[in-house]
């Protein structure tokens, strides 16, 4: 595990900011909270406030699912993208090249300092992509499916630069200020309380930090909204996002429509 991983931690039970590690464990220095750091990814998600969530929704059950993590990249999240957002998300610049390219670009990772992090990373398609752009850097990809996580570890092997995470979004498990960038896509959906991720994704960023994510805006067809309604799905409109992230302290909003979707980008001042 990269030494520079450990030194981003916070305790996530008591909030301590210095975490260590001794052997095949990560400790925090104050209560004494010993996490295990021998598997494929850190399992931090039993020590959050949150702990282990006991009512799931549609979309999260399907994450969970040893199946479709497998077939996620090349087929699951395609089909998922254009039967809530449209062809035209999927297509639109080029499709998941594009997509990706905008993410890329977006985050600016060429021309500013990480470390990074992919946030609901699934099973590591966009963080291994921003590993691969930045190998001197370390690139955390953080989600709350172990069964994705599994798929992003087995996919991720040779990115000596990658770090897998497994916890809740709502409390992140980091120092304030330690992300040059956290990347963001396809996932403010499935929060149950987006302001808090908002909020948990400023606190965590450096200043001059940039955010960049991808949602669901309006619906591309009556079978579209069906299926948002029956996956528990919430859209956001582009308007109704730039308040919000401005009223929480990000500037610079900016975004590209593609079809039902859209990719924004932010910066912590």
């Amino acid at each position: 595990m990269d030494p520079g991983f450990v030194a981003l931690l916070r305790c996530p039970a008591c909030g301590h900011e210095e975490m260590q590690k001794y052997g095949r464990q990560i400790a925090c220095t104050r209560c004494a909270l010993e996490i295990a750091a021998d598997k494929d990814f850190v399992d931090l998600l039993h020590a959050s406030p949150r702990g282990e969530l006991t009512e799931l929704t549609t979309t999260q059950r399907l994450r969970d699912s040893e199946i479709v993590a497998r077939v996620y990249e090349r087929f699951w999240r395609p089909a998922f993208v254009r039967l809530i957002a449209g062809t035209g998300a999927s297509e639109g610049a080029g499709g998941f090249a594009g997509e990706l390219f905008i993410h890329k670009n977006s985050l600016a990772m060429e021309y500013h300092a990480g470390p990074w992090l992919d946030l609901s990373c699934a099973s590591g398609l966009f963080t291994r992509a921003m590993a691969a752009a930045v190998p001197s850097e370390v690139v955390v990809g953080l989600d709350i499916s172990p069964a994705m996580l599994d798929v992003a570890a087995r996919r991720s092997k040779g990115y000596g630069n990658i770090a897998l995470v497994r916890t809740d979004a709502h409390h992140l498990p980091f120092r304030d200020g330690v992300f040059g960038g956290v990347n963001n896509s396809g996932a403010l959906h499935a929060y149950d309380d987006p302001e808090q991720v908002f909020q948990e994704i400023l606190r965590v960023l450096r200043p001059g930090g940039v955010y960049v994510g991808s949602t669901f805006s309006r619906a591309a067809s009556w079978m579209a909204r069906i299926a948002a309604r029956v996956a528990g799905i919430r859209r956001f409109e582009p308007l109704e996002l730039h308040a919000w992230l401005s009223r929480i302290g990000f500037v610079d909003y900016e975004d590209i429509q593609l079809g039902g979707g859209f990719i924004f980008r932010v910066r912590k001042p």
